[in-house]
């Protein structure tokens, strides 16, 4: 009985200086905020940004890959395929281009396609961009850049018996996206992300060239 005693009063005493010694606190850091993004990031889909960010370098493989017995082609284009031609100040003014299709891959490595009609619009206060004759209509908003040297394009193509499209990211089949740029005096150039459905098969660029009292 003894020793249980006093083991009894020793465990109590060690109980007692547990219970009165400082408690842990426990703290919470706060966390970094979310940037949010903004601009043309804020409507993008996740991978529209991924290809616009990736433009030039698909520019260049693609470009590279072009046969050799095709480079002519190229180089009749100048600094429509080049791909650092962007220059500064890419602002479109408002108005009617001629927007005329080159297409880069496939068999027959680079082919210039006749010209359609497209027209640059302020709605609203924020610029809006529509290929207006041809068989694939795309139409859609113009966004400004961070880097000072291209717009982005975001919005849909229309098939040219469709009366209307859905909006830009409703129906991802739709989706169309693209980098313009300004690469000399007067003249501009679209290259389209994406080329329905091609992947790096093909890689479509406009030349826009605005159309001057009433010229064709």
């Amino acid at each position: 009985m003894r020793w249980s005693l006093v083991g009894a009063v020793a465990l109590s005493g060690v109980l007692a200086g547990c219970s009165t010694g400082p408690k842990a606190v426990v703290s919470v850091a706060e966390g970094a905020p979310v940037e949010q993004p903004t601009g043309w990031r804020a409507t993008a889909t996740a991978d529209d940004q991924q290809r616009i960010d990736g433009l030039t370098d698909r520019m260049q493989r693609m470009l590279a890959a072009v046969p050799a017995g095709m480079r002519a082609r190229i180089a009749a284009q100048g600094m429509l395929l080049n791909p650092t031609a962007g220059l500064d100040a890419p602002t479109l003014s408002p108005g009617s281009y001629q927007c005329r299709l080159v297409r880069v891959g496939g068999r027959r490595g680079v082919i210039s396609y006749k010209p359609d009609f497209c027209y640059v619009a302020v709605v609203d206060g924020k610029q809006s961009f529509t290929k207006q004759t041809g068989t694939q209509l795309p139409g859609g908003w113009l966004f400004d850049d961070d880097s000072g040297k291209r717009l982005i394009f975001l919005g849909t193509l229309r098939p040219q018996q469709a009366p209307s499209a859905p909006p830009y990211g409703e129906v991802r089949q739709r989706d169309v996206a693209a980098v313009i740029e300004r690469i000399a005096p007067f003249r501009w150039r679209m290259a389209l992300v994406k080329n329905d459905g091609q992947g790096d098969q093909m890689l479509d660029i406009y030349e826009l060239i605005p159309v001057v009292n009433g010229s064709s």
